[in-house]
């Protein structure tokens, strides 16, 4: 239970009813998934889709989804939703390759330790078919660390802050071209990102 994903996991399980009663959403960020879903056309993968709010909301927007999660009680949440949810790691996401004409993920790939940031990328864009399209919200800044959920301190989750122009590179190496990238800071900053699965 040392390893960062899997103690990450089982405070998800632990959290999940509390989790959804206080996720909340800024105009911003909705903007944001308005922009993804008008520029989408096909299924729709949200992975780290928590107890299922975006994808029950892409659903409402008429576009087939599924939503993938590591955590049993948040993937029970999102079903409830009426959302098709499978057990699943983002990292490897359980996903047809080039299968998806989108591929959504908020504040989930902040959770994934840095050394693995360029293999999930490269496993997202696999997952993409060509010109499939990537909405990506995380976490802005630098470093990684556990810190106690707070409405909860007796659960801790495990954080990762990524800079900004090292992810835009890496996504530009992964098979991604990006289209739009914005910062908006709550009570941390975010980096949210629309790119493309390039073409070849």
């Amino acid at each position: 239970m040392d390893d960062p994903t899997s103690r990450t996991t089982a405070t998800y399980d632990r959290i999940a009813r509390a989790f959804d009663a206080h996720n909340r959403r800024t105009e911003g960020f909705l903007a944001f998934r308005q922009r993804f879903a008008e520029a989408v056309r096909g299924l729709v993968a949200d992975l780290g889709c928590g107890p299922g709010h975006d994808a029950a909301w892409f659903q409402e927007q008429g576009l087939p989804v599924v939503g993938v999660d590591r955590s049993i009680e948040m993937a029970r949440l999102a079903v409830g939703r009426g959302v098709p949810a499978v057990l699943g790691d983002l990292r490897r996401p359980p996903i047809a390759l080039g299968s998806l004409a989108g591929l959504w993920s908020s504040a989930a790939l902040l959770h994934v330790p840095a050394g693995e940031t360029e293999p999930t990328l490269r496993a997202w864009s696999a997952a993409l078919r060509p010109g499939g399209l990537l909405g990506l919200s995380t976490s802005a800044g630098d470093g990684e660390a556990w810190e106690p959920v707070p409405y909860d301190a007796e659960f801790s989750r495990w954080f990762v802050h990524r800079d900004p122009g090292t992810l835009l590179a890496t996504l530009e190496s992964t098979g991604f071209q990006v289209i739009e990238h914005e910062m908006s800071t709550t009570q941390r900053t975010w980096l949210s990102v629309l790119a493309r699965r390039c073409q070849v």
